[in-house]
């Protein structure tokens, strides 16, 4: 009994110190050394499953002054599902500079996308309606699914039967957050219609969907359908831009919001374009008296992607939020 109890206990240590042996490896397995080639958005998917994490690795991370540059020989903590970067020695940084790695996906890469089905709008500068809708087979005011609608083309020799447009009613003007000018009108999307006949020069349709109510003067525009998916593409300006406004009418914005910029087609934006969000920090009087004015890097609040460029400004949608955005805050197209 005695000689069982004793193998029993023996056996029993083993397996503690054995499993003491494996969490340590474990915990130093935890410690990553940056190569050539690693992005923050290849980290975080393989890492925590998570490729728009890499905001987040930034906000967390304030000795990073550039969120677009990580550098190979840098070490990645991975810590409970978080990644928190080891900084890198000031004089390592030029020397490595020439084979930093950018945090921009493949174009390939597919992005899942949330922007519900009440319609994005858009911010109307100098585009024009392609019609307008006239009129309607019976005599209410409000118009919805399923009502046959007559359409006033401004180009009749370009519409055939089949054809779709998207329905918009005009609201309040935008202005500029920081210049005050005027940007243009809101255009909110009602709906969109489909081309059934042309008689002479009325066109005949059917409003085949709602976000809101119809009424008649609701202008015509190309029919951009929602989509699910986008495929990431990659950036091709510097310049930087602001959120001049969103589609609901609230104080700050979030995962899945869909916001407005002041960059568009003109400026080199297109769909699929990822851009972060960020805000310059605020330091506090009691510090600039003691350490004088200090210059720190923005804090980054989310990622954003492009779902339709207009040609001076283009909506898009928020899809990772690390803290609240508001209107007036800036943002930078991820490039290479």
């Amino acid at each position: 009994m005695t000689h069982t109890l004793l193998r029993w206990l023996t056996l029993l240590v083993f397996l503690l110190v054995s499993f003491a042996t494996t969490s340590a490896i474990a915990a130093e397995d935890q410690t990553y050394t940056i190569k050539k080639g690693d992005t923050l958005w290849g980290l975080s998917q393989k890492f925590i499953d998570d490729p728009y994490y890499w905001p987040n690795v930034w906000a967390k991370n304030p000795e990073i002054t550039n969120p677009h540059l990580i550098f190979p020989g840098q070490k990645i903590q991975v810590l409970d599902g978080r990644l928190k970067i080891i900084p890198a020695y000031p004089e390592a940084t030029k020397a490595t500079e020439k084979a930093s790695v950018k945090t921009a996906p493949t174009p390939a890469k597919v992005v899942s996308i949330n922007a519900g089905k009440s319609g994005n709008g858009f911010i109307l500068t100098n585009e024009e309606p392609l019609g307008i809708l006239v009129d309607s087979v019976d005599n209410r005011q409000l118009l919805t699914k399923g009502d046959t609608v007559y359409l006033k083309m401004k180009n009749l020799s370009n519409v055939t039967a089949g054809d779709t447009f998207s329905l918009f009613s005009r609201s309040d003007m935008i202005k500029h957050p920081r210049t005050k000018k005027k940007i243009g009108p809101m255009m909110y999307n009602l709906g969109f219609v489909t081309v059934t006949n042309i008689n002479e020069d009325t066109v005949v349709a059917k409003i085949e969907g709602a976000f809101r109510e119809i009424s008649r003067g609701a202008e015509l525009f190309n029919f951009a359908p929602q989509e699910s998916e986008l495929a990431l593409r990659r950036g091709t300006t510097d310049q930087k831009g602001y959120i001049v406004a969103s589609r609901e009418s609230k104080g700050s914005f979030a995962t899945n919001d869909v916001i407005f910029i002041d960059m568009g087609s003109a400026d080199g934006i297109t769909k699929g374009n990822l851009f972060y969000i960020a805000r310059p920090r605020t330091t506090s009087d009691q510090v600039i008296k003691k350490a004088g004015a200090v210059q720190l890097p923005d804090s980054v609040l989310g990622a954003a992607i492009v779902i339709e460029a207009k040609n001076n400004t283009a909506s898009a949608i928020i899809i990772k939020s690390v803290d609240a955005a508001i209107i007036g805050d800036g943002i930078s197209i991820v490039t290479d």
